[in-house]
């Protein structure tokens, strides 16, 4: 695997090196590059990738300032050459370490990443902070090979049409009045046969066939030779656009769709995000407001607390117009406490730690739905989650005109197991409700 990464920060600008760059500031294995810089080939590729996807790659190019924006997207793309730009989370205070760190937090966390995929697994991270995105996307996808060998190896009917010594299936006549008009010993025949030889492990094979010469990782290499040897007979796919399309998940087999767009990511061959475009550089990004959400909820099934998650019950227009979505909603008696998630940093030194005011806004009507649509609920209190940052580390609480309370809170996304402040809040507002 190579070493060259291009470090850059979601939410900033990335510009374009001088041809005789001699600032560079930060060094990462064999590439010396300045953060949020590039080469100007790597520009190039870069403002060429945002042209061709125009509005939807999660990169933005400005002609006037002649840089590229990234907007609350975190993940990889790889350049031509193998090169790497790592997109990482950013909070002050924060070295390259610790966003890597976030970003293995927040993978390993979500549930909805590239498309819908359940994934609830609670993974015990060996990781280093100064591990490459790409090692971290590796060892999710080897996880998730982990995964399909608890819950078995997907099979499919495959249809064969053989001259065999023994009769099964159905005779093809034409076939074998061709074959076998002289020696009436053998019968060709079509037949469908249940074997492990398809398109999705195709794909999987090729992909740990090709990660394991890559990933640094022992345990990693431990993972996909196991792999491998469960997918001895297999074949390896040569066609891998034919082998894409013929990829079927459903119900039964959703846990193969994760670690096959894994697959296609590390062969290379196909764009993932967007979902349509005509740019040849692979890309795997991730939105970093439904991974924090994720993240949160995880927080929350660690500390057995019961929650709603996606909570839509409820219209702010009457006939049913304007449906409302609420990220976490928790009762208890005859009490709500609604959570909202925020990927956003505050600064507590401001009067208003710069928390967006239509926020705001928006969850006091929430609340006002809660408390007249909800026949049971007396009381409602409010809580904004934001990541915890060198400017931001501590609960704050406010209260609405009509005496509502909000705290403001701070979510540890460095160290997940360091979140005491956030439940001891929740549990401080369930106690006092049953007082």
């Amino acid at each position: 695997m190579t070493n060259n990464s291009i470090i850059v920060y979601e939410n900033k600008n990335i510009y374009s090196c001088k041809e005789e760059c001699n600032s560079c500031n930060y060094q990462d294995g064999d590439n010396l590059c300045c953060v949020n810089y590039c080469k100007p080939d790597y520009f190039r590729e870069l403002k060429q990738y945002c042209l061709l996807e125009n509005q939807n790659c999660g990169l933005d190019y400005s002609a006037k300032d002649n840089c590229i924006s990234i907007n609350k997207y975190t993940g990889i793309i790889q350049l031509k050459d193998g090169t790497y730009l790592e997109i990482l989370p950013k909070l002050s205070g924060n070295t390259i370490g610790d966003s890597r760190k976030i970003f293995e937090n927040l993978v390993l966390a979500s549930k909805n990443l590239t498309r819908e995929y359940k994934h609830n697994k609670d993974v015990v991270s060996q990781t280093k902070k100064n591990k490459h995105i790409v090692e971290i996307l590796i060892s999710v996808f080897c996880d998730d090979l982990c995964e399909i060998l608890k819950k078995g190896l997907k099979k499919a009917y495959i249809r064969k049409s053989e001259n065999l010594s023994k009769y099964k299936g159905k005779l093809n006549f034409a076939e074998h009045t061709k074959h076998n008009l002289v020696n009436q010993s053998r019968f060709f025949v079509n037949y469908s046969e249940l074997c492990l030889d398809i398109a999705e492990n195709k794909i999987l094979k090729t992909a740990c066939l090709y990660l394991v010469k890559q990933t640094k990782s022992d345990n990693n290499k431990k993972i996909l030779r196991r792999f491998l040897v469960e997918l001895d007979d297999v074949s390896v796919s040569t066609n891998l656009e034919k082998d894409l399309q013929e990829v079927n998940i459903n119900r039964l087999n959703s846990y193969y769709e994760r670690p096959l767009l894994y697959a296609e990511f590390f062969l290379r061959k196909q764009v993932f995000f967007p979902k349509k475009g005509r740019s040849k550089l692979p890309a795997l990004l991730f939105p970093l407001e439904k991974m924090f959400e994720d993240y949160i909820e995880s927080i929350l099934k660690s500390a057995n607390i019961s929650y709603n998650s996606q909570y839509c019950h409820h219209y702010l227009l009457k006939n049913n117009l304007f449906q409302t979505k609420m990220d976490f909603v928790i009762f208890k008696d005859n009490k709500a406490i609604i959570l909202d998630a925020k990927w956003k940093e505050l600064d507590s030194t401001s009067d208003k730690f710069d928390v967006a005011q239509a926020d705001l806004y928006q969850l006091f009507a929430y609340s006002e739905l809660i408390k007249n649509k909800e026949t049971e609920v007396e009381e409602v209190e409010i809580m904004l989650l934001y990541p915890e940052s060198n400017k931001f580390k501590e609960v704050t609480k406010w209260e609405y005109f009509n005496n509502t309370p909000v705290s403001i809170v701070p979510i540890n996304v460095v160290e997940k197991d360091n979140n005491s402040l956030f439940i001891k809040a929740l549990e401080k507002t369930l106690l006092n409700q049953q007082q």
